[in-house]
């Protein structure tokens, strides 16, 4: 077996990492894109829910946006409510409202609850999204 050499001027030099006591990165996380889409249409002055989502079992949720908006911003008023914690009630908005929340993380089964009613008994078309993910 011939030994091969660098050649004339030059030098080759083999440079080996050496990773000790590094914990291997798990395989890839299963993620799943989630988009829950609704409109109500109501003319009750009771909390009526417009969207949901429940994190599923053995999962994390990744929530990402939650959106709404109205037909009629005047007698709409809205409540959020994740994980369990009321994020604000009887909220008017003024224009289509996108909340973002890049780095809230949820466990297993927690909801996310976007509610709307009528301030005054007027017939409102409110739409609602809420974007995320789960991972597990």
């Amino acid at each position: 077996m011939a030994i091969q050499d660098a050649p004339d001027g030059t030098l080759w030099i083999q440079i080996v990492d050496v990773v000790v006591d590094i914990p291997v990165p798990p395989g890839p996380a299963h993620q799943t894109a989630i988009t829950e889409l609704n409109r109500l249409t109501t003319s009750s002055t009771e909390y009526q829910t417009v969207v949901s989502w429940t994190v599923t079992a053995e999962k994390i949720g990744k929530l990402q946006f939650v959106e709404m908006e109205s037909d009629n911003y005047e007698k709409t008023r809205f409540k959020l409510t994740i994980a369990g914690v009321v994020q604000f009630t009887d909220k008017q908005i003024e224009a289509s409202l996108s909340l973002e929340w890049p780095k809230v993380r949820l466990a297993a089964e927690a909801v996310v609850l976007l509610e709307a009613k009528s301030s005054d008994g007027t017939e409102v078309n409110v739409d609602g999204d809420i974007v995320g993910k789960e991972v597990g």
